[in-house]
């Protein structure tokens, strides 16, 4: 593939990928405002719907295919550059989807007894919705930097384990900034 039509590519998956991180925030304003949800419903459909994606992810195997074009170009794309990296970060997305769907389901189960219905905060959510685009965001770029800057698989060996420390790390920082955050508003509400 040519540079142009590499950057081409990816301009277009991240386009896509914020196209559907702002449509998903939308749904869930909307079914916030209109609809009386609790946090346990809440949990539990994100729970239910991270592990469909797992199983759908493992069931899928190695194949691209995929009802979204870019993301199947994508796909066959790295795949091609990196080789046996690619399974190895196509497994540890499945293992995280089910760890995080085993997450939602334990916090559905927290919150069983609670009849707590999920309230907005404008403010607050949007603060949170952007941190969270901000990293999904930085994420993304880097990962592209890496691949695209590859010569050959060979300087993508260990690229899944080292990503996923990445991620872990990113994941506490960013969980850190929201606790502080979550606890800085809570406070100035109380003052």
């Amino acid at each position: 593939m040519e540079l142009m039509e590499v950057k081409k590519m990816r301009t277009k998956q991240i386009a896509v990928i914020n196209g559907m991180l702002l449509l998903a925030l939308i749904i869930y304003f909307t079914l916030i405002s209109f609809l009386h949800i609790t946090f346990m419903q809440l949990f539990l459909f994100l729970g239910v719907f991270m592990l469909i994606q797992a199983i759908a992810g493992l069931l899928k195997g190695g194949s691209t295919k995929s009802f979204i074009p870019i993301f199947e170009e994508v796909s066959n794309y790295e795949k091609e550059k990196i080789g046996a990296e690619w399974k190895r970060q196509r497994r540890m997305s499945y293992i995280s989807n089910f760890l995080f769907s085993g997450l939602m389901f334990l916090q559905a189960y927290w919150s069983l007894d609670s009849s707590d219905f999920i309230s907005i905060n404008f403010t607050f959510t949007v603060i949170w919705a952007v941190l969270i685009t901000v990293f999904i965001n930085i994420g993304m770029i880097l990962h592209i930097k890496k691949v695209d800057r590859s010569t050959s698989q060979l300087d993508m060996k260990g690229y899944t384990w080292k990503s996923s420390l990445i991620a872990v790390a990113i994941g506490l920082g960013a969980g850190i900034v929201i606790f502080v955050l979550t606890i800085l508003y809570v406070m100035s509400d109380l003052g």
